[in-house]
């Protein structure tokens, strides 16, 4: 299946804005350390991976919540800018957009602080607003920066394929979470998570995925 062939791909999540810094090092508590660059970007787990397929060629759909501030207006901005449909990118009232403050050395070392603003806010009624887009979607796209009863709810309608990107872990959770998704993605810290497991080697992502598989997981990607 390459992306040109997909007629819809729908993504429900997180929109963040990055706010980025670099420095030699990262400052001790209470220090201040001078930088040398400073970015912005549009993140979220959500919209990068809308934002990835339609660069690849796929006809995305991205479901979320963005803040009522100037935030939130370059975002839904950069969607269109790019072609997206953001028909079901709502603002929210009385809420900032989502955003990560991130500090990062030479070394490569970050220290990133997130608050979630509109995104704690997106729920089951958006996912029934959106009902036809996602139950004709071929591809529907999950993550969980958004509240995972969403992830479910979008899963349960889409008669396509599901993916649910088990990021970030949760350790507490709904067994329907990792039994309703077509393909369950996580990286290796994720795995350990979700299956208790610690997964540092190939061999234990082997009984990581062995015991997800015993939990109902259909299929699973370790990264």
């Amino acid at each position: 299946l390459t992306l040109n062939m997909v007629n819809s791909i729908v993504v429900i999540g997180s929109c963040m804005i990055d706010f980025v810094c670099y420095s030699s090092r990262l400052p001790c508590a209470g220090e201040t350390l001078h930088g040398y660059k400073f970015v912005t970007n549009f993140g979220g787990k959500g919209a990068n991976q809308c934002v990835a397929a339609h660069k690849l060629g796929g006809s995305t759909t991205m479901i979320a919540r963005v803040g009522d501030d100037i935030w939130g207006d370059k975002y839904i901005e950069n969607f269109k800018e790019l072609g997206i449909n953001c028909d079901y990118v709502k603002k929210t009232p009385n809420f900032s957009n989502g955003i990560a403050q991130i500090s990062v050395a030479d070394s490569g070392a970050n220290q990133i602080i997130i608050v979630a603003g509109a995104n704690s806010e997106l729920c089951g009624n958006d996912i029934q607003e959106a009902k036809q887009a996602v139950e004709s979607a071929d591809v529907l796209v999950c993550q969980l920066e958004t509240s995972a009863d969403v992830a479910m709810d979008a899963m349960k309608l889409c008669k396509g394929l599901t993916i649910l990107n088990g990021a970030p872990a949760l350790d507490k959770y709904d067994p329907q979470l990792i039994t309703l998704p077509s393909i369950f993605c996580v990286n290796e810290s994720e795995a350990s998570v979700f299956s208790g497991i610690p997964v540092s080697s190939v061999r234990d992502a082997e009984k990581a995925l062995k015991l997800l598989l015993e939990k109902g997981c259909k299929c699973i990607i370790i990264t």
